[in-house]
């Protein structure tokens, strides 16, 4: 393999390679002035990265993209901007590799042939085949040399990975600590202040109102804002009657085949759970089995399977959908439930023990692991080809548009031309959107403009040829022109206040836990119950994220107990008592001990790491040139 050139030296391919190569370094002179004009993307410590090389790393991860998500891609593409990631990641590995290099590190020949032969990829019957492996890489449209560098590097950056993670280390002690912080159990019980209470009897004076305003100036300031003409030039709109040949398609569905169109065998099925607690006796565990037999007996008879989810499953994530889990692939979900899901036919139920419980699945269609033929990826190849193509003609028309647009030529001629639309936007404020830009990218640029300058915005899916008409600039308004605003905030501060202050009151009434209800009853105030929750997320029940709330119940020196103090949420005050507090049982943890600790403990090596990555770019010159990152044709997907 990686002696092939070694071994056919004297091969007339070779020979010519080298006479193509003599001839090349021959004409350098002519074409050097051709090559210098071509300016990178960004630069690492005077390491150049081109634009060629952005669109492969971009490419790389739309492929990654339609691996994981398949039909869906374009919808989690969408949310992403794929040149800036790429970027990043070519710049992350420039400096690990400028750091391995420093450190004197390198990946031998032996060990990337092994590394290569290893991969399942390019093996028949156990072995590495080459014919296979030109195969495999033919097929993808790569190269065996880039092919190799790439595993090469990829090689030395798992090696620095592993040198700056093997110090990590991590104590039982410290994952059953962060195990049962995790999984604590909470229940509240709170008493509410909603300020809105108190707003009715606030009257404030107009020297009031002026002192606040006075004190709080800032608070009004109206931020910068801009307007601007912009022509978008959207690649699904400059190709409507764009079709590829079938030659391009059929080329398209062989390069791609093995990486886009495969797809592993999978079930659609459903389930309904009878949850088990972890530290269920038998007796609990004999009666959830029991009661799940009952359930697949009836749907055995006839019974509505999504009634009987919604009705007695104990999953919320799929409980209100019927139990439907859609498309399973094998290894998505816990092992005895894959192996019994794998096993059914279409129609075929079973009930499965887990670590969560009992659940009766219902396989609703087996697919058999398959290659899409040429017909049946032809739209999505179409779909591509059309997306590749109006990418290459909307980059070509705002090039060409910019040039002339510069000349003075009026931008609504431009867009008539092109079939497209001139839009003005109203005066904007950096973290304003309209319909038309709702790109936080295209907003952050256009504020780089002075009025009449002209110049193509990249934006996260779509090109814009924008010229800024005019910038107000930031101001704080006069209190004659915002007087309602000024008061209405005046109101609400003092009313808040009033609500801590009432709250404050309530608390100095309840001097043991067994007071609070008493309390609440004789100042007519509801008693709110929370029920057990987890503080992992910081959410609490009824009132969403609310998390200075449950470190402080978290954190309470006994319980049942009163948070001394009250506690804010949108303004309004809150009184909390914390009703219960458990922490996870020895055999909770018992059955979640290695798969915690490993999860953790790849955290924290991940944060060393990450670590390390941030001082090696605080170390470094990195130049970054925004305006070139979406200029570059970009590769198919």
């Amino acid at each position: 393999m990686l002696e092939l050139m070694r071994k056919h030296a004297e091969s007339w391919l070779i020979k010519a390679i080298l006479y193509l190569l003599v001839a090349v370094f021959g004409l350098w002179g002519v074409s050097y002035s051709i090559f210098a004009r071509i300016k990178p993307v960004a630069s690492v410590d005077g390491h150049q990265i081109l634009s060629k090389e952005l669109d492969q790393q971009a490419e790389l991860i739309r492929r990654e993209y339609q691996n994981m998500y398949g039909g869906n891609a374009s919808e989690a593409l969408a949310h992403l901007n794929v040149r800036e990631q790429a970027l990043d990641q070519l710049i992350n590995q420039q400096l690990e590799l400028d750091e391995a290099r420093h450190l004197g590190l390198r990946i031998s020949d032996a060990e990337l042939e092994r590394a290569i032969a290893s991969q399942s990829a390019f093996q028949v019957d156990g072995h590495f085949d080459f014919q296979t492996y030109q195969a495999v890489l033919r097929s993808n449209g790569m190269h065996p040399a880039d092919y190799e560098a790439d595993t090469r590097t990829k090689l030395l950056q798992e090696l620095m990975f592993r040198m700056a993670s093997e110090g990590v280390r991590l104590s039982e002690t410290e994952a059953r600590q962060e195990f049962d912080q995790l999984n604590l159990k909470l229940s509240l019980a709170y008493v509410e202040f909603p300020f809105l209470r108190f707003t009715a009897s606030i009257a404030p004076t107009d020297k009031q109102i002026a002192a606040f305003y006075k004190q709080h100036r800032e608070d009004f300031r109206e931020p910068e804002r801009i307007s601007f003409d912009f022509i978008r030039y959207d690649p699904d709109k400059m190709t409507i009657k764009f079709a590829p040949s079938d030659r391009e398609i059929e080329n398209y569905y062989n390069r791609n085949r093995d990486s886009m169109f495969i797809h592993p065998e999978q079930v659609h099925a459903r389930h309904i759970l009878i949850a088990v607690p972890a530290d269920a006796t038998a007796q609990q565990k004999a009666a959830a089995k029991a009661k799940a037999e009952d359930i697949l007996a009836k749907l055995k008879v006839g019974a509505d399977f999504a009634k009987l989810a919604r009705e007695y499953s104990g999953d919320p994530g799929t409980k209100d959908s019927g139990g439907d889990l859609g498309n399973l692939s094998p290894g998505e979900t816990v092992k005895p439930f894959d192996e019994a899901a794998f096993k059914l036919r279409p129609g075929e139920m079973t009930v499965v023990e887990t670590r969560y419980g009992y659940h009766v699945v219902q396989v609703e269609e087996h697919k058999l692991a398959h290659i899409d033929t040429l017909a049946e990826a032809r739209p999505r190849i179409v779909e591509a080809l059309r997306h590749r193509a109006g990418a290459d003609a909307a980059r070509q028309a705002v090039d060409q548009d910019l040039s002339t647009a510069l000349t003075g030529s009026d931008m609504g001629g431009l867009a008539e031309k092109r079939g497209l639309l001139l839009v003005r936007t109203p005066f904007l404020a950096m973290n304003e959107r309209t319909t038309e830009i709702d790109d936080p990218r295209v907003m952050q640029e256009a504020f780089k403009l002075n009025p009449g300058d002209i110049r193509v915005i990249t934006g996260r899916d779509a090109s814009l040829l924008a010229k800024m008409n005019a910038r107000k600039p930031s101001y704080i308004p006069k209190l004659e022109d915002i007087a309602g605003r000024v008061r209405e905030a005046l109101v609400r501060q003092m009313a808040e206040a009033q609500a801590h202050d009432h709250a404050e009151a309530f608390i100095k009434q309840v001097k043991a836990p067994a007071d609070f209800a008493r309390a609440a009853a004789a100042t007519q105030l509801e008693v709110h119950s929370t029920g057990d929750f987890s503080r992992s997320d910081n959410s609490v029940p009824t009132l969403g994220d609310f998390s200075e709330a449950v470190q402080a119940a978290a954190l309470l020196s006994s319980v049942p107990g009163i948070v001394d103090r009250p506690l804010t949420l949108h303004g309004n005050a809150y009184v909390i008592e914390v009703t219960g507090r458990t922490t996870p049982s020895e055999d909770q943890w018992k059955q979640a001990k290695d798969e915690f600790m490993a999860r953790m403990l790849k955290q924290r090596q991940m944060q060393a790491w990450n670590g390390l990555l941030e001082a090696m770019r605080e170390r470094a010159q990195i130049v970054v040139h925004p305006e070139l990152i979406g200029q570059s044709p970009e590769s198919s997907m």
